[in-house]
């Protein structure tokens, strides 16, 4: 008996304990809404009051109604009442329009990307509805508990979101003239039936150009997603020079392109090998108008991109991979055409050592010229690869077939190569299939499998 009082004893001390640390936060929280809605936790470079240029330091409170504009390498965050967080990165401007204790905040990203993080049910809103709006000239988000990223553009009014947790709606704002929206209005855009539910690891978008309605979630790359998802917009790109002066480590896929990589699923080494000489016959090399073709990313239908691509988070546009791109059977990633890009490692930011992409999509050849490590015969020079441009992302063109860039045919099975085989061009990781299955004959294909083969 005194064992079952003293628990009941023990349980309304702890509820007590509770009741005061509860009301003693709500204290807190309404003396620093007072003061402002956010506090400034973190500040790097040059952070300021869009209205009055006056800088932002660590420790200040940040009023409702505040415009903050961020410039190049430079971040700050942002701890509001709710606890949710807020990032805004580099070259960006945001609005804190509204931030009631008792209803959901609306942030207006004006221009740039902010990362955030919204916590569950920290204030008393209903659980029913959102708890943050995040809103850009073309879109607005409806959060209730996550961890996401917006991205806008105002010279093509594109919108992008990435939801790394949870799951964020997404309605669109294009056919609205006004841009001020009460909670009420916002709520219905984002559980409208027009709108999307953005899920962990999805990107969707609002892109007027392509389609006045949200697109289709998608999936984008893995490992650009792992690359943003580690970057809360602190971070910046490496130095460029450096990185170009470097050289670029090689990987090989084994798995032969063209072929069906479901085949290789817990498939032995004999099993690959067979399937490797199946290949080998059909193996070409793409040429310099293929080249340009492969980056013409095909939109399947209106509003529905092809998944595993990137995103290119300065332009805001989704670059999906050509339709009948190849699968990696062991990470089961779309291979994306090295023409296409790839991403920063750091940063996660897209980049593209080929094209110039502008916010139109379109992939305007680079110079110098690509250059393919492949000694001819005749003068032992390097011949250059030219990409042909410009192109688009979202033309409707599909790959069927590849030629070779020098204008040379492809060795049959009785043709036998020059002394010690065709070179092989030094790529990177993501660039591991693409050139490299592009310039191997067939005895230096199977030669390289049996090797990687026996070394596993």
């Amino acid at each position: 008996m005194r064992l079952i009082l003293w628990g009941l004893i023990m349980k309304v001390l702890r509820l007590v304990i509770l009741s005061v640390a509860i009301l003693a936060n709500i204290s807190v929280l309404n003396a620093n809404s007072e003061k402002g809605v956010a506090k400034v936790m973190k500040v790097r470079g040059n952070v300021f009051y869009s209205q009055t240029k006056k800088p932002l330091a660590k420790g200040d409170w940040v009023p409702e109604g505040a415009k903050i504009t961020t410039k190049a390498r430079s971040f700050v965050k942002l701890l509001f009442i709710d606890k949710s967080n807020l990032t805004l990165g580099a070259n960006s401007e945001v609005e804190v329009e509204q931030f009631p204790k008792k209803k959901a905040g609306i942030i207006n990203l004006i221009n740039g990307q902010l990362r955030s993080k919204v916590s569950k049910n920290y204030l008393e809103i209903d659980k029913k509805k959102s708890k943050l709006f995040i809103k850009t000239k073309t879109a607005a988000m409806g959060v209730r508990g996550t961890d996401f990223q917006v991205n806008f553009n105002p010279t093509n009014n594109n919108t992008t979101l990435i939801t790394f947790e949870g799951a964020v709606a997404m309605g669109s704002l294009t056919n609205f003239k006004k841009s001020r929206f009460l909670q009420d209005r916002l709520e219905k855009v984002v559980s409208s039936p027009t709108s999307v539910m953005v899920r962990q690891g999805q990107l969707s978008g609002v892109m007027p150009k392509v389609d006045s309605k949200p697109m289709a979630p998608v999936k984008i790359n893995k490992q650009q997603l792992k690359a943003l998802e580690a970057n809360d917009g602190s971070k910046t790109s490496s130095n460029d020079d450096q990185k170009k002066s470097e050289k670029k480590q090689m990987s090989r896929n084994i798995i032969p392109p063209g072929m069906d990589s479901s085949k290789f699923s817990g498939a032995g080494g004999s099993e690959i090998m067979g399937q490797m000489a199946k290949a080998d016959a059909s193996i070409k090399i793409p040429s310099a108008q293929a080249a340009t073709t492969i980056a013409s990313s095909r939109v399947q239908t209106k509003g529905t991109m092809t998944e595993g691509g990137y995103v290119d988070t300065n332009n805001v546009l989704y670059i999906p991979p050509p339709k009948n791109a190849p699968v990696d059977p062991m990470t089961n990633e779309v291979i994306v055409p090295i023409q296409m890009g790839s991403f920063d490692k750091d940063t996660g930011e897209y980049k593209n050592d080929f094209y110039v992409v502008n916010e139109n999509g379109d992939m305007i050849p680079k110079d110098p010229v690509i250059t393919v490590n492949r000694i001819p015969a005749s003068d032992g020079t390097a011949p250059e690869l030219v990409p042909t441009g410009p192109i688009n992302i979202f033309d409707q063109d599909e790959v069927d077939e590849f030629d070779d860039p020098i204008g040379a045919p492809i060795p049959s099975d009785d043709t036998k190569p020059l002394d010690g085989g065709p070179d092989i061009m030094e790529t990177t990781m993501d660039d591991r299939d693409q050139m490299l299955d592009q310039t191997n004959t067939t005895s230096t294909n199977r030669a390289r499998v049996k090797v990687i083969l026996d070394r596993q």
